[in-house]
């Protein structure tokens, strides 16, 4: 067995005999913090991506990097990391000022690019630090624009909430790029829906699932988390539903159902409690257990100590 081999058994089994930390629990969002961006950077020309929720359009656009001057989307697993991290100290934030987050102005700070590779659990320097740096800057330069689209008899009506990511942006360069940092604040409508709508997840599981070429197997499982947290009855998506949320530089569907059955068997192994069907339709997910349990408080009937305890989650796998 490989190093890497021994690496990917060891890590499943901590998936499957603990629950994680505080530290190891982090927020996605099915959209902002994900699909959104582009798996590669899209081709030359290529004006904005959209993905779509319901009634709810999310469209993104590509901002001007200052480094550059050139027009570039973010892309790959670098935004998806620090979108869920942003999110997560957004939710452990809740009012009260953090070292990263000033609820009041929607303030988010990076004191620099080595602590937040330490945050997300990254090589503190070299390439690594680098490619961290230039996409934060092609993040904070990105432009969100939100539509909603309402039916009525005889058309349609379209609420469109156009946006940046952030209203303002203050970088801190060095010449080490590991010791660059920035600080900005959010919109309201980013911020809000990062902080509502947001689903936990384990980082010891979306490790595991980037650690691969291809973000797709963690895209499914922060969409898959997020989904079974009010599921309560089945759940059928068809293919074509699922081509237009994952399907992003893959050209044909019929080789974008073989990779995602592919994706899907890695989400399962670090997600056993999630329940579906893969058909010729489609995938049908059924009620499952949270892949991190709700919190609840309970009152030590002897002590009076208020414990915390997650329910709604379980290591032990089960057949579908």
């Amino acid at each position: 067995m490989s190093e890497s081999q021994a690496l990917v058994v060891q890590t499943l089994m901590d998936v499957e005999q603990r629950e994680p930390s505080s530290k190891e629990i982090w927020y996605g969002h099915s959209i902002l913090t994900s699909t959104l961006f582009p798996s590669t950077q899209p081709k030359a020309g290529t004006d904005f991506v959209s993905k779509t929720n319901g009634a709810i359009e999310y469209i993104l656009e590509a901002g001007i990097d200052p480094e550059e001057r050139k027009r570039k989307f973010p892309y790959g697993k670098y935004p998806r990391l620090i979108m869920a991290w942003i999110a997560k100290q957004i939710r452990a934030a809740k009012r009260t000022k953090t070292e990263y987050v000033d609820p009041a102005t929607r303030t988010i700070t990076i004191p620099s690019i080595w602590q937040l590779c330490n945050e997300l659990g990254l090589p503190r320097g070299g390439k690594t630090a680098d490619k961290l740096q230039e996409q934060l800057r092609l993040l904070l330069a990105s432009h969100i624009s939100i539509r909603r689209t309402t039916g009525f008899a005889g058309g349609r009506m379209h609420d469109l909430v156009s946006l940046p990511l952030v209203e303002m942006v203050r970088f801190k360069e060095d010449d080490d790029s590991a010791f660059s940092g920035s600080a900005f604040v959010l919109t309201k409508e980013v911020y809000e829906r990062l902080a509502r709508e947001s689903a936990p997840f384990d980082t010891r599981a979306s490790s595991l699932l980037l650690s691969g070429r291809s973000v797709l197997p963690y895209d499914i499982y922060v969409w898959m988390t997020g989904s079974m947290k009010n599921l309560n009855h089945p759940l059928p998506i068809t293919w074509e539903w699922l081509y237009e949320r994952f399907g992003d530089g893959i050209g044909e569907i019929r080789n974008f159902k073989m990779k995602f059955r592919r994706a899907l068997d890695r989400v399962h192994q670090v997600y056993p409690m999630a329940r579906f069907v893969v058909s010729s339709e489609g995938v049908t997910l059924f009620p499952s257990p949270t892949a991190i349990g709700q919190r609840e408080s309970t009152v030590d009937q002897i002590t009076g100590e208020i414990k915390t305890v997650r329910r709604g989650s379980t290591r032990r796998r089960r057949k579908q």
